[in-house]
């Protein structure tokens, strides 16, 4: 890499905060963008609109309501985590037998992250380690990011030969409510991440990528819309952020299809935005146990690096201040007026948990209720969305049945014993049971 395209090295303190800048990639968020949205715009297929319709329900025709968090800005740093050798072999074997058991069913038509995935908030219930590296780094998470209330860990691998999930940035449901933006109800107000690298990552290796340089925001969707379209937009281009918006303000995305479409609008937003002041990328070298604190409100993820023959592992501390809601409300989900389709989601939240559990072997969600809290611990005693956030619906703050808070020991015996098989065996197959999980699931409304 030539010395245009490298900044400063960082250095070390004594303290063992890495400061200074980072290397530049060689990338820049509105080309990486441009991609990711090439990638994501097949999602707009999946649906049918008639195009007088359409036209009918966006601008000049309909006044829509622009809202824009700006966020205070804090400057991205290399910490030093607690991870030594043990554990972080751990959670590489984990995470690999995790990836297994994602790969037997992630073809599905019912999509990879919600509601069933084994990384992101699920990953508690895979990685044994991950609770362990939770715990451990509790204090670290403390210092550098006081306001804390809630940390979830997401654990994943990025696999040899593929790339990682493209440009993208923190949202939340509430994001997309001018009056709650406002207010500052309803969504994280700081939002950090502790990516911590479990395997060396060079830029060889399809590194983590932050834009630092790009401007801290979090808009909503019609505010993306608006301003994209200030950049003159023609044919197929236009077309498509027609639609994606549409279908967005009427509510016509299944839950599954909302993440990408809203990814996409920002992935436009970037590649016309930064196209004239362009914002390069930013990585580390990062040795095992390095974290990149940064705010997941900033553009960050690149797919356009060069594939790697080897896989890139990586173990996130997600981490929110408290989050005050309206009055009369206790998560995002309270945004859902109709009480049966909030009655809906929370048995399709069961449901999904539902299918995880019976991937480790379980016969019911009862069984890991009564393994983990003891007693007679029901599903109908407990809310869903209290085991685990759930940033799809703003559901941030912990409840006391938070898994990450609770004894784990005999669910990770069993976790554990499963991985053995899979290791000793080379192969893993879902049970019977999680195959008729899996059908339900599919059989749900809304997908």
């Amino acid at each position: 890499m030539s010395d245009a395209n490298q900044a400063p090295d960082a250095t070390v303190d004594d303290d063992a905060t890495v400061t200074g800048t980072y290397q530049k990639t060689g990338t820049f968020l509105h080309s990486s963008a441009a991609v990711h949205a090439g990638q994501l715009s097949p999602v707009l297929d999946k649906y049918q609109v008639h195009k007088g319709q359409m036209e009918s329900r966006l601008p000049p025709h309909r006044k829509l309501n622009t809202s824009c968090f700006r966020p205070e800005a804090h400057p991205t740093q290399v910490v030093r985590m607690n991870l030594d050798d043990d554990l972080a072999d751990n959670l590489a074997r984990q995470l690999r037998c995790q990836a297994v058991i994602q790969e037997s069913f992630a073809a599905a038509s019912i999509g990879s992250y919600f509601p069933v995935s084994t990384m992101f908030e699920n990953c508690v219930l895979f990685v044994p380690s991950a609770k362990r590296f939770y715990d451990l780094n509790q204090d670290i998470v403390q210092e550098h990011f006081p306001e804390v209330e809630t940390a979830v860990v997401n654990a994943f691998i990025v696999p040899a030969e593929k790339r990682p999930y493209g440009t993208h940035a923190a949202s939340s449901i509430a994001l997309q409510i001018p009056s709650l933006v406002k207010k500052q109800l309803g969504f994280p107000t700081e939002y950090r991440s502790f990516h911590t690298a479990l395997t060396p990552t060079p830029l060889s290796r399809q590194p983590f990528v932050i834009f630092e340089e790009a401007e801290l925001e979090a808009p909503n969707l019609p505010f993306v819309y608006e301003k994209t379209l200030e950049y003159g937009l023609e044919g197929e281009e236009k077309d498509a952020v027609d639609k994606a918006l549409y279908l967005f303000l009427e509510g016509q995305l299944s839950e599954i299809d909302l993440p990408s479409v809203r990814d996409f609008l920002m992935a436009m937003y970037w590649a016309k935005t930064y196209a004239d002041k362009p914002s390069p990328g930013y990585y580390c070298d990062s040795r095992v146990g390095d974290a990149l604190v940064f705010d997941n409100y900033r553009a960050h993820a690149d797919s356009t690096l060069p594939r790697t023959a080897k896989d890139r592992l990586t173990i996130d501390l997600r981490c929110f201040n408290k989050v005050l809601y309206p009055k009369g409300m206790t998560s995002g989900l309270d945004f859902i007026v109709d009480p049966d389709e909030r009655a809906y989601q929370a048995r399709r939240k069961w449901a999904s948990i539902e299918f995880l559990l019976a991937t480790l072997g379980y016969e019911s969600v009862d069984e890991f209720l009564r393994l983990v809290f003891g007693g007679t611990r029901r599903a109908a005693d407990i809310d869903p969305f209290g085991l685990m956030t759930d940033l799809q619906f703003g559901i941030y703050n912990k409840s006391e049945y938070h898994l990450l808070d609770q004894n784990l020991d005999d669910h990770y015996e069993r976790v554990e014993a499963l991985y053995d098989r899979i290791a000793k065996e080379g192969e893993y197959f879902l049970p019977e049971r999680a195959r008729q999980c899996l059908t339900a699931l599919s059989e749900q409304p809304g997908n």
